[in-house]
């Protein structure tokens, strides 16, 4: 009876062993992170940071002794970034087995900064012989718009001109308008600055 007593307590021990390791908790799964590996450039420019677009999201590749690495994905991608001349966008397909590339210089990250920033000057006040002229600086390939405002806020001349330099200069004719002081408003979707301007003859 006793023998028999104890082969029960194993058979029913054994059973709820067996139902304790068959039963799991279901984890959710950690996301795992888009594949990517890494991508040799070798650039012919000063040591620095530089801005790289892969695919359209942003990434900072440091350049030493002209070398750097990218981290891309390990399907085929386009990167972008702007040459040395800090103007000229510059794209490049990179395909998949790719694991080097030898690209043209590019601008460093100080001066991209530098250039994105807007400002806006009058080039000789008084004007004389009724030319107006105004130094926009800000991102290339944008539009601003200059307005020449009267004192009493009225509006004589409004113009949207395109920047296609860092740093550029328009010129507008302001003769017929009676002399005296101007008001001449630079103004962008990120941007705007009023300025006096005396015009003398």
């Amino acid at each position: 009876m006793i023998l028999k007593r104890r082969n029960f307590i194993q058979v029913v021990s054994l059973g709820l062993a067996t139902v304790a390791s068959g039963f799991k908790v279901a984890l959710p799964e950690k996301p795992t992170p888009p594949d990517t590996k890494t991508l040799d450039i070798i650039m012919p420019s000063r040591d620095g940071k530089y801005v790289f677009f892969v695919d359209g999201q942003k990434q900072l590749l440091q350049i030493t002794n002209e070398k750097g690495i990218l981290r891309i994905p390990t399907h085929s991608c386009i990167i972008k970034y702007i040459a040395a001349d800090g103007v000229t966008k510059l794209s490049v397909y990179i395909d998949q087995d790719t694991a080097k590339s030898h690209l043209l210089p590019g601008v460093p990250l100080t001066e991209v900064e530098n250039d994105s920033e807007w400002n806006a000057v009058i080039l000789g006040n008084p004007i004389r012989e009724g030319k107006l002229s105004t130094q926009i600086s800000g991102p290339v390939n944008t539009n601003a718009v200059i307005e020449v405002l009267d004192l009493q806020g009225r509006s004589l001349i409004k113009e949207t001109v395109n920047k296609t330099k860092s740093v550029e200069a328009f010129t507008l004719d302001v003769q017929r308008f009676a002399k005296g002081m101007l008001l001449v408003k630079v103004s962008s979707d990120e941007f705007t600055r009023t300025m006096k301007v005396l015009h003398v003859n």
